[in-house]
């Protein structure tokens, strides 16, 4: 039987702190080829190993489940290193723990069964990169969509660019991005005959945001169509039309973050930008009250960069509990599920040179998740395909579609809940089935038994249960106003998911005006210094965050570049 992730983390970790030594001369094998089985963060990876007597010969990836960008990196990045120096003294890849811990305990395995002892093959593999001080136009710091939007736009300027990364891998939150990007009068919408025009968009954005930037907001609208068409155009997808003013990918195509991600990944190449990943900025450069570089800590040490401009781009600080129950103390413990570096770098470093900070108490909980201690699973699709949410009384508290403002609300309740719903939803709905099959629903014959079961008040579900029925039946929920009204519970058996709420993400953050320069206390710009995506708050007050990305990064790179070049 495959043992638990966490007893997967444990090993891993206790023989990465065990074994420091080099590997003892003679170590032998039994030859052939063998395999293991590990649970990776989405599933099992399989590893096969090839042995001669003397030497590893060959390391595969059978197969796994590990996210694309993110747990996929360590299943590639290995094996070459392994056979190349014939050692499984490999660092574990910032932001993909699980996923690099699950392919050691398949590889120590694979090293057993050959007669071998993992002990005697930790001989250091030497770090690639290198601590040298650079000089460039312009750095951007952080790997998500807007780093990589602003590193090209910047690039496509002219300016010679460096984009730092601390994790090994781009993409940050933004690769988890599953749901749509704003767009209006895009191509998509146009061939469909929407008439959605941006004013509108940006009325609509501005109603939903009293207080904060018109400015920002409507150039957010203006620019969303013209960014979904950029993305289109250097290879994401955005085909299908998520609604009057989303544009999204296809399940073909795969999930809207992943595809923007590779399709900025690769435009950045093409542009010939300097990537270095698992190279972290600690502190921006001042020269005479302007920016002038960032010093930069890696593996090999530390060295600085000398540039024009500098671009945060370096994300919120979702993944820093401390930081987030400062601003928001009833989340206190509360888990993240954003990216694993959104730890506020961006934020230290602009205050330390005196930038403004703003909106940062805008915390955004999603609670649409399913976690088994270790793994995350987003589970929108029960409430967005007709599951209601209840509390622990067995009663809806909240309108179960209601977006990111739900989230506080189960806060509220204690942090969790639970989605119900019935065989309909197992029949129909893949995505419903397929989480099923990883044992994340409690079932019933009846709604009392699964009350019982899951620790609800049983007359209480029923009753809740009983008077959805009505409004299903008269097409309006009189208690909270949910649109989709779809699921009659009149198909036995139940089901219950227990849904936990995490961090997804914070929208303050470093105050810009809407040309991306970061501002100090008194509002002026503080020269060579530009700031865009979850790290910035321009005013737009997270509001579709994706596109936030997008337009205000590329915004970000253009003027960056136009202030390199004076």
């Amino acid at each position: 039987m495959m043992k638990t992730l966490k007893h997967i983390l444990c090993a891993a970790l206790c023989l990465i702190l065990l074994f420091s030594c080099a590997a003892a001369d003679g170590v032998s094998f039994t030859p052939g080829t063998y395999t293991s089985i590990a649970e990776g963060r989405n599933g099992p990876v399989v590893l096969q190993m090839d042995f001669s007597e003397d030497a590893i010969l060959d390391v595969r990836v059978v197969t796994h489940n590990e996210t694309y960008l993110t747990g996929n990196v360590p299943m590639e990045l290995y094996p070459a290193q392994i056979v190349e120096h014939q050692s499984v003294a490999v660092d574990i890849v910032a932001g993909a723990t699980i996923s690099s811990a699950a392919f050691l305990e398949a590889a120590y395995d694979c090293i057993k069964q050959a007669g071998a002892n993992p002990q005697d093959l930790r001989s250091p593999i030497p770090t690639d990169q290198v601590a040298v001080d650079a000089e460039t136009d312009v750095v951007v710091v952080g790997g998500g969509a807007a780093g990589m939007t602003a590193a090209v736009k910047a690039a496509q300027a002219g300016s010679s660019v460096i984009l730092l990364e601390k994790l090994d891998f781009l993409g940050g939150t933004s690769a988890y991005s599953i749901e749509a990007f704003g767009a209006t009068e895009d191509l998509t919408h146009k061939a469909l005959g929407n008439a959605v025009t941006s004013d509108a968009n940006a009325a609509s954005l501005i109603a939903a945001n009293p207080g904060h930037s018109e400015e920002a907001l409507t150039i957010l609208a203006q620019q969303n169509g013209v960014a979904a068409d950029w993305l289109r155009s250097i290879g994401a997808p955005l085909s299908v039309a998520g609604g009057a003013v989303f544009a999204t990918t296809s399940r073909e195509s795969g999930k809207l973050g992943q595809v923007i991600v590779a399709a900025l990944q690769n435009e950045v190449e093409k542009n010939g930008v300097d990537i270095r990943v698992g190279n972290a900025a600690t502190e921006l450069v001042m020269e005479n009250g302007a920016v002038a570089g960032v010093k930069v800590k890696n593996d090999a040490g530390e060295y600085t960069i000398r540039s024009k401009a500098v671009i945060l781009a370096s994300g919120g600080f979702g993944a820093d509990n401390e930081r987030v129950a400062q601003y928001q103390p009833s989340l206190k413990g509360y888990n993240f599920s954003c990216s694993v570096g959104a730890k506020g770098d961006g934020h230290r470093m602009a205050a330390a040179v005196g930038a403004q900070l703003g909106n940062m108490e805008h915390v955004r909980v999603n609670f649409t998740y399913y976690t088994d201690g270790v793994r995350v699973y987003y589970m929108g699709c029960l409430p967005n395909t007709g599951a209601i949410v209840v509390n622990a009384d067995g009663k809806r508290f909240v309108n179960d579609q209601g977006g990111y403002g739900v989230g506080m609300k189960v806060v509220e309740q204690g942090g969790t809940c639970w989605a119900i719903f019935d065989q309909s939803m197992i029949d129909s709905i893949a995505d419903v089935r397929e989480y099923g099959k990883l044992g994340m629903y409690e079932c019933a014959d009846t709604l009392e038994a699964l009350a019982e079961k899951i620790g609800v008040d049983a007359a209480g579900l029923a009753g809740t249960v009983e008077a959805y029925r009505g409004y299903v039946a008269n097409g309006k929920d009189e208690e909270f106003g949910r649109a989709m009204l779809n699921l009659t519970f009149d198909e036995a058996p139940y089901y219950a998911c227990k849904l936990t709420a995490h961090v997804q993400g914070t929208f303050g953050g470093i105050v810009t005006n809407t040309a991306t320069e970061v501002t100090d206390a008194d509002g002026a710009a503080i020269p060579g210094l530009y700031a865009a995506g979850e790290c910035a708050y321009v005013g737009t007050n997270g509001a579709n965050p994706m596109t936030v990305d997008v337009v205000f990064g590329g915004i970000a790179g253009e003027n960056a570049a136009a202030y390199a070049a004076k």
